[in-house]
């Protein structure tokens, strides 16, 4: 049943391919474009907008969308006319571009030439070779014998029909009237993905970062995007299979369109980074774009040293371990430290000086989605001047399901200057501290000690566990 006609209908594109479009194809080329926006989205995700001018005719056409994505989702697709003009039958989404064994397939039955060198004088032989199949293999008829073999290069009269240059999205539409409209194509695709880079630098007295996020943005869907407007989203979107897929592109799209503004902006549980000028993704290209940028943003070395939690299901027999600490810049991402805007996860670089001068590269490491207000950390790696010694002192079982377990953790700081430390030990079960050398402090499950080691020194904690398995 057709429905009626309304002002800026959306019509969702049906998948429908069985039955073949027939009506005279009208092309909506690149040429046409008014517009194009993409939304990236973490993750192998974008929602693609492309408004295209056509004339369209009364009654029935089929508009082939031209170079539009490869790694499409067909049933993403839908169309709004500006003028509600038209309705939409069925769709077929034409991936398979140009290429020889596409011309091949669509040459069965007909003729193409083969060309050859001839090897005495250099000169090419041409002859006339019937494609007979090539499911299995390509199979041609030259002069009434059959070969299985290309005995040459192939030259095909002119493209065949049906075989096109650009991935094209062919819809079948209905329209009440003739008349220039304006068509937008909406769509989900694979292929864009972006990520956030960070470079900091660590001022000569540690206390501060300089730090700079840049937008790193792939292109593999088969096709360019010149002049788009880009949005990049940070968080992670639901696509279980509860909700129709073609719903949530239109909620994306209206979502995005409500984001104009500077960036970033809050877009219900995610972040939304508007790039302010047009932005030309190119196929097979990383483009890197600047995202923000922050001065002295105050920071703090944190060294920290997590167990491993064996020597709490069995004896350990007196077998010391031995770690170095793991050491990070930690921040408050707020406006007071310098910063205050949301982080989208990546990797971040972290450069500083050494006592000439030079600047030298202090590591890099992965920092999660950031909202403002939240400390952030920069994993930089492990700090050898700063050695954790864990040693099992007692181990009783007192019951099937009670363990009594003492343990000594020893660290050790061979720097010149006092040093504090960050001592995680993960414990299992139903715990409880019940002696200790220093208080505690329960964090995420697990016991946690803060110690100032002195320089050239050393500091013990000493404490006793009672587990519940």
């Amino acid at each position: 049943m057709l429905t009626q006609k309304k002002p800026a209908l959306w019509v969702v594109l049906a998948l429908v391919v069985s039955l073949p479009i027939s009506a005279a194809e009208l092309s909506v080329p690149p040429s046409g474009r008014t517009g194009l926006a993409v939304t990236i989205h973490n993750g192998d995700l974008a929602l693609v907008r492309d408004s295209r001018r056509v004339r369209l005719p009364s009654g029935d056409a089929d508009l082939a969308f031209a170079d539009v994505s490869m790694r499409m989702q067909p049933n993403t697709a839908f169309l709004r006319s500006s003028a509600g003009s038209f309705i939409v039958r069925e769709k077929v989404f034409d991936f398979d571009v140009v290429s020889q064994s596409s011309l091949l397939r669509a040459s069965v039955g007909q003729e193409v030439s083969v060309i050859r060198v001839n090897p005495t004088n250099g000169r090419d032989i041409e002859a006339r070779a019937k494609v007979l199949a090539v499911a299995n293999g390509v199979v041609l008829e030259i002069d009434g014998r059959i070969t299985t073999e290309i005995p040459g290069r192939l030259v095909f009269d002119a493209l065949p029909p049906g075989v096109r240059t650009q991935a094209t999205l062919l819809a079948g539409i209905t329209s009440e009237e003739d008349g220039e409209v304006e068509v937008d194509l909406s769509y989900l695709t694979k292929g864009l993905t972006w990520r956030a880079d960070y470079v900091a630098e660590l001022s000569s007295d540690r206390k501060t970062i300089d730090l700079v996020a840049w937008a790193t943005i792939s292109n593999t869907t088969g096709t360019d995007y010149p002049a788009a407007t880009v949005k990049l989203v940070s968080g992670d979107v639901n696509l279980a299979p509860g909700q129709p897929t073609v719903m949530r592109a239109m909620d994306m799209a209206r979502s995005a369109a409500m984001s104009d503004s500077i960036m970033p902006k809050s877009l219900a549980a995610f972040h939304l980074y508007a790039i302010d000028k047009p932005v030309t993704l190119v196929d097979r290209q990383t483009k890197q774009l600047a995202l923000l940028s922050a001065d002295t943003v105050g920071v703090r070395m944190d060294l920290m040293s997590r167990s491993d939690g064996i020597a709490m299901r069995g004896p350990m027999n007196g077998k010391l371990r031995t770690s170095q600490v793991t050491r990070s810049l930690v921040f408050d991402n707020t406006k007071d430290q310098g910063l205050g805007t949301p982080l989208p996860p990546g990797t971040v670089r972290v450069y500083g000086q050494d006592p000439s001068g030079a600047r030298q590269f202090l590591g890099e490491g992965g920092v999660e989605h950031t909202p403002k207000g939240q400390e952030a950390q920069f994993t930089l790696g492990r700090d050898f001047d700063v050695t954790v010694v864990r040693e099992q002192t007692e181990f009783l079982r007192a019951s099937e399901r009670i363990i009594i377990s003492a343990h000594r953790v020893t660290v050790s700081n061979a720097k010149a200057e006092k040093v504090r430390v960050h001592l995680v030990e993960n414990l299992i079960g139903d715990w409880e501290v019940v002696d200790q050398s220093l208080p505690h402090t329960k964090v995420q499950g697990n016991a946690e000690w803060t110690v100032y080691v002195p320089a050239g020194g050393e500091l013990q904690v000493d404490y006793r566990v009672r587990l519940r398995l």
